[in-house]
Formats: structure tokens, sequence, C-alpha cells
């Protein structure tokens, strides 16, 4: 369990912002109220039964924005913890956190102009959409064996484009500066690179599980399920779509890898698992298919096709990462070729002297049988050895050092050294000294660098994003607007309206905020919660948001859910309706 930030991997650290709650404006608290009060009347009906208790549990608060060190806290006690970061990262960093059981959350707070939906993470949709559901022991299992299952996944240099697609649409979504044509160059994009991924990688099958389970996932009777995925869970209008509107629920089995998706878009089918213990049934089905646990060619060729770093693993525990370019074997490995920079590592961890740095030039070895591997351990250094390989690959140089673990050689390496096979020239003399991996197979293959703290500064791995995204136009003065908004919370805080405030505030929204809908939802909420008698302004209010709401279909759908929540219970409201 990890409770600070001294016990978190250095470059996982590097990803960790800080929360800077005192950045939060009254603004994006009321954001905050409004989502969670439609969220909890919601989902306490049409959730996962450990939605409720699970915001508890995990320190989520309904009224303010919550303090992920206190989110950390309470984690805590389920062997799992939570850091903020900022934006999208990189899938091996955000697979890394997860594998941890770490929940890394975005600390931004969406804006009211993407308050039913946002496409960049936000904290409400990490906070109040992933934080409840881990408070269940079945589906935190799910979640961390998926993190592990996942940073060992072979990724291709494809997917990377694609993610970085992504990430550039969901950016340029969130600013206001964007204009409708960037957007839909940007959307445009995306669907380019995804039609042009020439296959579907071991990480992308998973992206797609994760998809339909962690972040759109439902669970229980497909005809009336209830839901669990993130997603859902922190968005208002979609929520509400994927119970009543026209979305086909389908059994959920592996096949749902089968089914890609549109983040632009709201799914059209979305899959229904029994209970969390079927999510794990199925992500086993798929662990087992994975090359990290068959290994052998077939894996080897697999991580050659992904044109991206990977790590083969011998069967004498020694493991190679680099870029793998080729292989020689066609029903067993027999030689391979990695080109640089390549890492060498033994148990997890970098072998001194064979860094990136090192093999900076690539690497390449036969496999060698358990009788040649016993000669060379019982081979003096600086003798001459002759070796012939089963393939018919033949090794000739002078063995300058070994390198053991135990008993167990793990590289010889030879200078003055000809690799051959036919007439083939696999390493010769001039290129320097040849080390030799000791093994006779590859019994596991993965995605990423063994030892990814020494590794990451060879990788094409976006640095974490340290500044706040832009949120509001330049010109767009919205001080004295969250001014207003704080005199409201004052009034809710002390539990005491000011009627005069009250009256002036409204006047002020009036003349200068008309389509400033929110702050007068909240003056709407105030006079309810205390019963207050002015009915004039309760109804004034409730107009002009009604007539603001009619401009967005999805906006209107959550006003008037919040509406009725409202005056529901009050019978001499009801009329109002």
């Amino acid at each position: 369990m990890i409770k600070n930030r001294l016990e978190i991997p250095n470059h996982l650290n590097n990803y960790i912002v800080d929360q800077d709650y005192s950045r939060y404006t009254a603004i994006d608290h009321a954001c905050w109220r409004f989502i969670m009060k439609i969220s909890t009347d919601f989902f306490s009906k049409y959730a996962h039964s450990s939605y409720l208790s699970g915001l508890d549990a995990t320190g989520i608060t309904r009224e303010y924005i919550p303090k992920i060190s206190n989110i950390n806290s309470k984690l805590n006690d389920i062997n799992w913890s939570a850091v903020p970061v900022r934006g999208f990262l990189p899938p091996i960093i955000f697979m890394q956190f997860q594998a941890h059981s770490i929940l890394p959350i975005a600390s931004d707070m969406r804006t009211i102009n993407h308050l039913t939906y946002t496409p960049a993470p936000d904290i409400v949709h990490e906070a109040a959409g992933h934080s409840p559901i881990i408070a269940d022991e079945e589906y935190s299992k799910y979640l961390s064996n998926y993190g592990k299952a996942a940073s060992k996944a072979i990724y291709s240099k494809f997917d990377h484009e694609v993610y970085m697609a992504i990430r550039h649409l969901s950016d340029i979504k969130e600013s206001p500066l964007t204009s409708l044509d960037d957007i839909m160059k940007a959307e445009d994009e995306l669907k380019n690179k995804i039609s042009a991924m020439p296959f579907i990688s071991e990480a992308a099958y998973l992206a797609r599980l994760n998809w339909w389970t962690v972040e759109y996932g439902l669970v229980g009777d497909i005809k009336h399920p209830k839901i669990f995925g993130a997603g859902l869970l922190s968005s208002v209008g979609e929520s509400y779509n994927a119970i009543f509107g026209d979305v086909k629920k389908i059994p959920f089995s592996l096949d749902c890898i089968k089914y890609s998706y549109d983040i632009t878009e709201q799914q059209p089918q979305l899959f229904v698992a029994e209970d969390f213990n079927h999510l794990n049934q199925v992500l086993d089905e798929f662990i087992n298919g994975m090359a990290f646990y068959s290994g052998g060619i077939s894996s080897v060729q697999k991580a050659i096709d992904s044109k991206s770093i990977s790590t083969f693993k011998l069967d004498s525990g020694i493991e190679i990462s680099g870029i793998p370019t080729n292989i020689i074997g066609e029903e067993k490995e027999e030689f391979f070729r990695f080109t640089g920079p390549v890492q060498i590592c033994y148990k997890g961890k970098e072998i001194e002297g064979h860094s990136g740095d090192y093999h900076n030039q690539g690497f390449s070895s036969p496999l060698c049988s358990h009788q040649i591997i016993d000669k060379i351990s019982s081979t003096s250094d600086e003798e001459w050895v002759d070796i012939h390989f089963e393939s018919g690959i033949k090794l000739n140089g002078r063995l300058n050092n070994k390198l053991f673990d135990k008993n167990i050689l793990l590289i010889a390496s030879f200078s003055d050294c000809t690799i051959s096979k036919d007439e083939q020239i696999l390493f010769e003399p001039s290129w320097g000294i040849f080390d030799l991996a000791c093994g006779s197979s590859v019994i596991s293959v993965y995605g990423g660098p063994a030892d990814v703290q020494s590794y990451l500064k060879f990788m094409d791995v976006e640095l974490p994003n340290l500044e706040q995204p832009i949120y509001n136009s330049p010109e767009e003065n919205t001080d004295n607007l969250a001014y207003l908004y704080e005199q409201i919370k004052s009034m809710r805080d002390e539990k005491y309206i000011d009627r005069d405030k009250i009256l002036d505030i409204s006047n002020k929204i009036k003349s200068t905020y008309p389509n400033e809908w929110l702050l007068r939802y909240e003056i709407m909420e105030i006079i309810s919660d205390f019963n207050e008698d002015i009915p004039d302004l309760y109804d004034r209010m409730k107009a002009d948001i009604i007539r603001i709401s009619n401009q967005d279909m999805d906006l209107r759908q959550s006003i008037q859910r919040a509406i009725q929540i409202i005056e529901s219970p009050i019978s001499d409201k009801n009329s109002r309706i």
C-alpha cells in the first residue's frame, strides 16, 4: 500500500501534481454540487449498490470538490491509493499507476460549458466516477489485475499515434479558444489514424475491454442493468440515455473486444456483466492468450510486428528490452535481433554495464541449448571457443568473461567473435564485443521495458502536463460572477438567507449575465432548502433557466431532473414542474 510519494517509483512521481485546492472557485464547487445532486439521486436507483456506500468509503463529498489527500486516506483502508495528476497520462504510465493499485485523479474541474460531459479527464470523472466502485472488493481486484495485464500488453507504434490524436482532440475541445473547424480537423485526424491501423495490438484489445467495463460497464440483469462504469457515473447525460435511451444491451463476454469505440460520440451499445467476478473471469480468458504468458516464436513475431519497445524473457530469467526487428527460425526461435538502444535485465532490474547507453546500436543473440550453456560455464576466460548450434548457427570467438547469478549463467562476452549461419554473417569482429544472452527459449514476450525507470529516457513518452488548462477566453472576466456565487455559497454555509442580498444578486444576473443558468439554479435551491417565501423570485429563476436550457438537449434534460429533485419532496411546489 502506497501512502506517500516517497513510496511511489520515481518515474511515476514525475506525473503527480499538487491539487492546489485554493484555486477552485465557488463556480467550480457549484458545478460539482449540481452534478452530484443529479448523480446521487439517479444512481441511487440505477447504479451498482456499492456506488452510494462507496462515495462515503472513499471520501467523496456531495457539497464540495473533494480533497484528493482525503480520498487517498480512505483508499488506503482498502489497499489502494490516490494521487493528483493533470490531463491525459501516457497509457504506459497510467497502467503502471493502476498496476501499483494507485488511482491517478485528474485534479482539474470541468467547466459549466461541459457540465454534462467533458472530453478531458477531470476530478468528476476520476473521483466521483472511478473511486466509489473501487470500494467493492471484487471490482478492486479486477482493476488491479487489469492494470497488471495492461502494463505487460504489447502495444504498437500505431497505438501511440492514436493516443496522441485523442489527447490533442481532448485538449482543443476543452479550450474556448478553439474554432469548430479546428475540432472537426482533429476529429478527422483521429478517425484517419484509427482507420490506418494495420492490425489491432494486445494493448488496443485491452483498451477496448477497459472501455466496455471500467468506463462504460453495466452489471446485473440485462433487462434492468445497473451502472458501474466511470464514464457513465460521471456523465449525467449519457448515464440517463444508457438506461432510458435507445442503447443496445449485450451480454458481456470476451467478444466485447471486437467492438471499437468512438470517444466523440455516445455509445450505441453497452455490455452487461453478470457480476464483478464475471469481469475477472473474462479478463483471465484474455490474459491466457497474451504473449506475456505464452512466449514462443508467435509471441516474438507479435512484438516484431508492433515496431515498439518490447521485452523478451528467456528461460534463464534474463530480459532483453528494445525494439525487436527480426527473428531466425520457423518453428522455434533460433536467433533474434533488436535495434538500439537495448536494455538487459535480470528479475526486472537492469544489469550493471548493460544499459541502453552501452547497447545503443542494438543487440542480437542466438538461443543456446542447456548443453552449450554448460560448456560455456565450464570454459575458462580467454579461451578460444567454437560453438555449433542445433539451428546451424556457428559462433567462434575468445571468451572474455561470464556473468552469473548464483549458478545461473546469464551473459557470456566474446572478443574477435564471428557468428554465421550458412553464408549469412550475423556478427563480425569489427562490431566489437559480442554479448551472448544465455537462454534456450523465449518464455515470455511483453510490451515495454523490463526496468522502466532505467529505460524511460530512451522512450517516446510524453512529459507530464503541468500547466493548468485554459477554460475561459482571455476577454471573459469571471471574477464578478464568481463573487456572486461566493455570496450564495456563504448563505448556504451559514444556513441563512439575506433577502435583500439575494434580490440584488438576481437583479445583477438579469442585467449582466442573461444566459447564466447555474447561479439561478443555486438561488432556486437555497430558497427551497431554507423554505424561504420568495415565490416570485423562485418562479422567475425557474422560467429563465428553462428558457436557457432549450438551447441544449442534454442540458435541458439535466436541468429538468435537477428541478424535479428540488420540487418533488415539497407538495406546494409540485405544480411548478
